[in-house]
């Protein structure tokens, strides 16, 4: 199931979060689920980020 969610929100609620409007924390947080592994950790979007 959370596969399944996580496709949805990168395939769809990305393109339609952005048309309308939401903020860019928003859909940040949208695109960290999309990352795995390294990746993810040293994005600095991602909360607790430190440089």
């Amino acid at each position: 199931m959370r596969a399944e969610l996580v496709a949805w929100l990168l395939d769809h609620a990305a393109v339609r979060l952005r048309e309308s409007g939401a903020s860019a924390d928003l859909q940040h947080r949208i695109r960290l689920l999309g990352l795995t592994g390294e990746d993810r950790w040293t994005d600095p979007h991602w909360p607790g980020h430190r440089y």
